[in-house]
């Protein structure tokens, strides 16, 4: 759908930063100003300790206890410490700065209820809550396995032991007794040899049974007002009981922390409508890298049509994962020198980064009716476009249709441009982002990249760097992103376009925000300084 022309303006009026080196929007502008790095050598073990620089949020929940505590209480608090994990926590803390924006936001959020959307996605999801549980459900079950497995608790592993008789029909796996004592193989064969009898075990099928019996219990009294309380509760201590009584482990199933469940895709936006009470639409976009403008495209209509006045729109990734980070450097796009690799120099890949970024749109109209200031211009045009072509290296004729729509539905031409912001991973894609925007800027539009500074926040990135821009237009001049001249890749195009180490006017108040998400994911965003 196309919003071309529509007589209906979406300003910014709260925004809210959880970054690299950047707790909060003051913060984060001071890094712009001196054009620094937040980006550091990772510490973790897995990543060969100094080899690869990443970008570690600064963020302490504790700044924002007593702002919750005020409206929920101190026991609000615990359970978010207890359930919630990093992306929510990011997602909460981003939120909180944005609604303190301006004294007025969070009375009028609460009175349009259901007219306030969010929409507060993630780019890879709660990774780190995702291992933890694998790796319960992992440990446990060998544990279980190992227990039934045994001689005295599987009927079938005794005969065999002492008879040597394989089950019928089965082939036996290879005997881990055979294989060198704390090697890698033995520890996978002894797995395989436990995961075979105890699949055999009729004491365990017995146990089983048991268990099933105890879940159909009910409480004593139906009739009771927390009757499936009790319940749940008999049969918690029925569970804990017949464990005790047969002496084997926890069952595999009762391991996994239901923390789990609680920090899944949709749990920040739902998280933030019970911060605030408030009950409208309110779901996870997920668009790879490009997540921020999908967010921000999917508010913005929401506002044009009339379904919302406002919505809350943002992204929120865990800190930088070691797992993540060896994907990317086996994808050949993380270098692992232990330097940062800035945007346009050594074209040898990029490093990711954890946080959250959270923005408050409205119906301009009616939000400066009701005294709000766009802190951050206006958003004139959000457009997504496939890239059907390559999962990581993008075309240009994908991103080409989102800009040309982005330029078409915001009214504007190349001309208009003061700054385009582009995706810049410091990968050769670089060059191919520099060849597809010519044909939209003029001789004194300039080019920044910042994930050289911020890193590559898998959603963030594209909200770090569009809070960056529309900091920029909002003062009329491009702020350094650290790239020296000098250290500009031979091949680099419109070299006297893009923005180094000094701060740099612009001329004009109409910036352009490309973002290109993996799997071919293109976001194009167009603001307009408020002093337009």
């Amino acid at each position: 759908m196309s919003y071309e022309h529509t007589s209906k303006r979406v300003g910014i009026y709260g925004w809210g930063v959880v970054a690299p080196g950047a707790r909060d929007v003051p913060a984060f502008t001071e890094l712009l100003q001196h054009g620094r790095s937040a980006l550091k050598p990772s510490t973790k073990p897995e990543l060969g300790p100094g080899l690869f620089a990443v970008g570690d949020p600064d963020f302490t929940f504790s700044d924002y206890a007593d702002w919750i505590a005020k409206r929920h209480g101190a026991s609000y608090v615990s359970r978010m410490l207890a359930k919630m994990s990093d992306n929510v926590q990011f997602a909460l803390g981003a939120t909180i700065q944005a609604l303190d924006s301006a004294p007025a936001l969070e009375g009028l959020i609460r009175e349009l209820d259901d007219q306030c959307h969010v929409y507060v996605g993630s780019g890879v999801g709660d990774l780190p809550e995702s291992y933890k549980a694998a790796a319960s459900l992992s440990r446990a079950t060998r544990e279980w396995n190992h227990f039934w497995a045994s001689p005295a608790h599987c009927t079938e592993r005794r005969r065999f032991q002492s008879e040597g008789t394989v089950p019928a029909g089965a082939t036996l796996p290879p005997d881990p007794a055979g294989l060198a004592v704390d090697t890698e193989a033995r520890f996978e064969a002894s797995g395989v040899w436990d995961a075979f009898w105890a699949s055999r075990s009729a004491e365990l099928r017995g146990f089983l049974d048991q268990f099933a019996a105890v879940e159909k219990l009910t409480s004593d009294s139906d009739a009771e007002e927390d009757a499936h309380l009790h319940a749940i509760r008999k049969r918690l201590r029925e569970h804990r009981r017949l464990v005790e009584e047969v002496g084997c482990p926890p069952p595999p199933w009762t391991s996994v922390n239901p923390n789990l469940l609680w920090n899944i895709q949709n749990s920040p936006s739902a998280q933030i409508t019970m911060l605030l009470g408030v009950h409208g639409e309110a779901w996870a976009p997920v668009g790879a890298c490009s997540t921020f403008g999908v967010a921000l495209r999917v508010g913005r209509e929401a506002i044009v049509r009339g379904d919302a006045r406002m919505a809350i729109v943002g992204t929120t990734d865990p800190r930088p994962d070691p797992a993540l980070a060896a994907a990317f450097h086996q994808a050949r796009v993380m270098p692992g020198t232990g330097e940062v690799n800035r945007p346009f120099t050594s074209l040898r890949g990029t490093h990711i980064s954890g946080g959250a970024c959270v923005w408050i749109i409205g119906d301009a109209e009616w939000c400066e009716a009701h005294g709000l200031v766009p802190i951050g211009g206006y958003v004139d045009a959000v457009t997504i476009a496939s890239d059907a072509e390559h999962i990581i290296t993008p075309s240009k004729t994908g991103p080409k249709r989102a800009i040309a729509r982005a330029y078409r539905d915001a009214g504007i031409t190349p001309d208009d441009v003061a700054v385009i912001d582009l995706h810049a991973t410091g990968t050769p894609g670089d060059l191919n982002e520099l060849a597809l925007v010519e044909e939209f800027i003029n001789p004194r539009t300039r080019i920044t990249a910042r994930k050289g500074q911020l890193g590559h926040g898998m959603a963030n990135s594209g909200g770090w760097e569009l809070t960056a821009m529309a900091l920029d237009l909002g003062h009329g001049s491009a702020s350094p992103s650290g790239v020296a001249a000098s250290d500009l890749h031979p091949r680099i195009p419109h070299r006297e376009a893009i923005v180094s180490s000094t701060a740099v006017p612009l001329v004009g108040n109409v910036g352009v925000k490309l973002m290109l998400g993996v799997g071919g994911i293109t976001a194009c965003v167009v603001l307009r300084a408020a002093k337009s």
